[in-house]
């Protein structure tokens, strides 16, 4: 690397003192509350779920209320009627029709300022077929946000975006990451909706269980997750899993709100039915199709660099139970970084989690 000249630091941003920083605070936005601790005012927020769960419709129920200056649920709202621009990647129209209109044909009232639409991908290359297809993206988002004002932007889903790749997840981190930098250029507060690979219905939800894992989430403020429950066809659970720092933790394991999906009149969104331990929504084991309760206690044993012997002994199994079962369900144990299945973390063999670039 070329020695830098130090002259150049002096083109850059200065140092600042404590009283500077405070100074400085004064004239920054106001961090208000939109969805109670779950998602505040310049925060980009990632809500994921499996397929079918809900996302969209909490989504969009959320931005319904969040546009007239309303709560969703009982979320607390310290805003007045915001603008919100929604790129929808899932409905089309006519069934986004079908979800928010009723059997006489009445449609819901939503906001002029809930702005909600795709993109047209085939019109957007054709405009620059030499361009980056994230490069086109972004400048279309950036035309759009100045065009209506938006005080909002969300992404559903931003799974549907990584396809239009064959480097998938490298596209869902460069999309982060420029949706963080539109996030400081316009002051928004950003809802990006992503999937969750295949998990085990009896596992309670993690950041591990985030399409991208802690790559993606290294760049929310905040995360949260839907959960499919056992105690009815169209009853879920919502639960925090990354709390921002300006926030709390207030909906962990413990304590999950509990929805069903409800069609009000003419728009379909969820009703809070309590609070509970996600424990009661998860199905219990068979023994068959479901992971065996200690792989989890495996897992959590060889993040404190355990080896296997160790955790052959503490839980009276054998070495080879634990291979097994890495070989199994691979999908929990990729957030143990780099483990050894001898005597020590470094000796035998090991594996480690994939580490992903921009």
């Amino acid at each position: 690397m070329d020695k830098i000249n130090k002259n150049s630091f002096n083109e850059l941003t200065q140092i600042r003192n404590s009283k500077q920083r405070m100074e400085d605070a004064k004239n920054q936005p106001k961090i208000n509350q939109l969805l109670g601790y779950i998602w505040q005012t310049n925060e980009l927020h990632i809500l994921f779920a499996d397929t079918g769960i809900g996302k969209s419709i909490i989504a969009v129920a959320s931005i319904d209320a969040l546009t007239k200056g309303a709560r969703f649920l009982f979320l607390e709202n310290e805003n007045a009627p915001l603008t919100a621009l929604y790129y929808d990647f899932e409905l089309s129209d006519r069934q986004f029709k079908k979800r928010y209109s009723n059997d006489y044909d009445q449609d819901h009232d939503f906001s002029h300022s809930f702005y909600i639409d795709t993109i047209d991908f085939a019109e957007l290359i054709n405009m620059d077929p030499t361009a980056l297809f994230v490069d086109l993206l972004f400048e279309r988002f950036k035309y759009d946000i100045e065009k209506t004002g938006t005080n909002i932007l969300v992404i559903d889903n931003l799974t549907f975006l990584s396809t239009q790749s064959s480097q998938d997840t490298q596209v869902a981190l460069e999309v982060m990451r420029r949706l963080n930098e539109l996030k400081k250029q316009f002051n928004l507060s950003i809802l990006v909706l992503a999937h969750t690979p295949k998990r085990f219905s009896s596992a309670p939800i993690t950041i591990n269980d985030l399409a991208g894992s802690k790559h993606l989430s290294n760049f929310a403020d905040s995360v949260s997750a839907i959960g499919k429950s056992t105690q009815g066809k169209n009853i879920r659970y919502w639960k925090q899993i990354k709390p921002s720092r300006s926030g709390e933790l207030i909906f962990d394991t413990g304590n999950v709100l509990i929805l069903e999906i409800e069609k009000q009149d003419a728009f379909l969104t969820m009703k809070h039915k309590g609070f509970s331990s996600e424990w009661d929504h998860l199905k219990e084991e068979t023994g068959n199709e479901e992971t065996p309760p200690p792989v989890f206690e495996v897992v959590e044993l060889l993040k404190q660099n355990l080896t296997y012997g160790e955790i052959a002994a503490k839980l009276g199994i054998s070495k080879g139970t634990i291979t097994k079962w890495k070989n199994r369900y691979p999908q929990l144990f990729v957030s143990v970084s780099t483990v050894s299945e001898g005597g020590g973390v470094g000796n035998g063999e090991t594996w480690k989690q994939e580490t992903i670039k921009i």
